[in-house]
């Protein structure tokens, strides 16, 4: 009898597991069938039975399940408790035979899953949950890469970036940085934003070096890009290196004196120095050597307009130089009291003011024909430089008594809104 019990609790012990590993058949067939809820209930069941829950294979078909769970409702929670399913599968059979059969397009399917929801959250402006759902997307990818599977999960720059994006909107420096930085060491192109920003934080860290490389990357990735060009401005103004700018402009203007563009560009940077602003954009005090940067700066906008007249930026650059110019002897003039408003030192200010004024308006007049011409072909930069032509131009008119060209003026700044 005893001999006959031991063989009926064997072969009872043998019909529990056989049992079990049904379910996990089970759950296969229901899941090929997308009959998800029966599948996962099978599934479920095996892996509450001691006999089936540390088996590998088991926990590699719930992956299975929930990542299908997670794509079809686009969840991520599902999502990535299929991915935990898939980590307990490779960590009791880190050879697991079928995992290099079905694991490659499901983890696909987790990751952008995943990576969508944190897309969705980015365009509702919720950083952290943006953060948290791109770095997890992250997190699956490199793990999957890691386990040498037979595929690989590409790298996708895109989601590197806007991981570093979501992480800088989220006031979390340090991770937006390493993001930021692994994007720009890929080479990442698709977005301006990635330079600045990582300039902007290399800026606030301290760190002069990776601020000013993230300048210049971002340069030479995007050289229609205005915003590089303020943004070195800056840098060697805040590092007190504008003479080392302005040499290296120097002598890539003597190697290619052609290059009309650099000539502006150097012109540019010129009147910049000369008219420094704060970071809130107001005029900051004019530097010790005024004279010598805005002579020079006034000297290189009239060689690009020798070579081309009809330079709409140079003539508005030109104008602007004596417009500012004539704006700070207006400003003194109007600062005198009413009894010195007859002085000899009130007509002088007056007389400088206007003269400057007529200086600068045969340029901005010529602006506008350039601008005009260039009709929809103006870019976003092209339109605010002529607004700001048109708005010089209709003061000037206003203090002439040109009555009928400043009516003309505010029709083209009307159609500019």
């Amino acid at each position: 009898m005893k001999k006959l019990l031991v063989s009926f609790l064997l072969c009872s012990a043998t019909v529990s597991v056989m049992a079990q590993k049904a379910k996990v058949s089970s759950a296969e067939d229901n899941l090929k069938k997308q009959d998800l809820e029966k599948a996962k209930a099978d599934i479920d069941a095996a892996l509450q039975h001691d006999k089936t829950k540390n088996d590998a294979k088991t926990w590699l078909v719930d992956g299975q399940i929930l990542e299908a769970m997670g794509t079809k409702a686009k969840d991520p929670a599902t999502s990535l408790q299929g991915y935990d399913a898939y980590k307990k599968a490779l960590e009791i059979d880190p050879k697991l035979k079928e995992a290099v059969l079905v694991m490659n397009q499901s983890i696909y399917n987790i990751y952008a899953t995943v990576a969508n929801a944190g897309y969705a959250a980015l365009n509702e402006q919720k950083w952290e949950p943006a953060l948290n759902n791109f770095t997890k997307a992250e997190e699956v990818v490199s793990f999957y890469n890691g386990k040498n599977l037979g595929g690989t999960i590409p790298t996708d720059t895109s989601l590197i970036f806007y991981t570093g994006y979501a992480a800088s909107q989220a006031k979390q420096t340090d991770v937006a940085l390493t993001y930021l930085q692994k994007a720009a060491d890929l080479h990442f192109k698709n977005e301006p934003a990635l330079y600045v920003i990582l300039g902007q934080l290399y800026e606030e860290k301290g760190d002069n070096a990776n601020w000013l490389k993230a300048i210049e990357l971002g340069k030479t990735v995007f050289p229609k890009d205005k915003r590089f060009n303020d943004m070195e401005m800056l840098y060697y103004t805040k590092t007190g290196k504008t003479a080392e700018l302005l040499g290296m402009l120097e002598k890539k203007i003597a190697e290619n004196p052609n290059d009309q563009q650099l000539l502006l560009d150097y012109a540019i940077r010129l009147d910049n120095l000369a008219n420094p602003r704060d970071e809130k954009g107001n005029d900051a005090a004019k530097p010790a050597n005024y004279n010598e940067l805005i002579g020079k700066a006034e000297d290189a906008y009239k060689k690009v307009l020798a070579a081309n007249p009809s330079d709409a930026i140079a003539n508005f650059q030109l104008g602007a130089l004596f417009f500012n110019r004539a704006v700070v002897y207006n400003k003194q003039l109007n600062e005198l009291d009413s009894k010195q408003q007859t002085s000899a030192k009130a007509k002088e200010l007056q007389g400088t003011m206007e003269n400057l004024m007529n200086q600068s308006l045969p340029y901005f007049e010529k602006a506008d024909e350039s601008f005009t011409a260039k009709g929809a072909s103006m870019d976003a930069s092209d339109k605010q430089s002529y607004e700001s032509c048109l708005y010089a131009l209709q003061k000037i008119y206003a203090i002439k008594n040109q009555t009928a060209k400043m009516d003309a003026v505010k029709k083209k700044l009307d159609a500019l809104k």
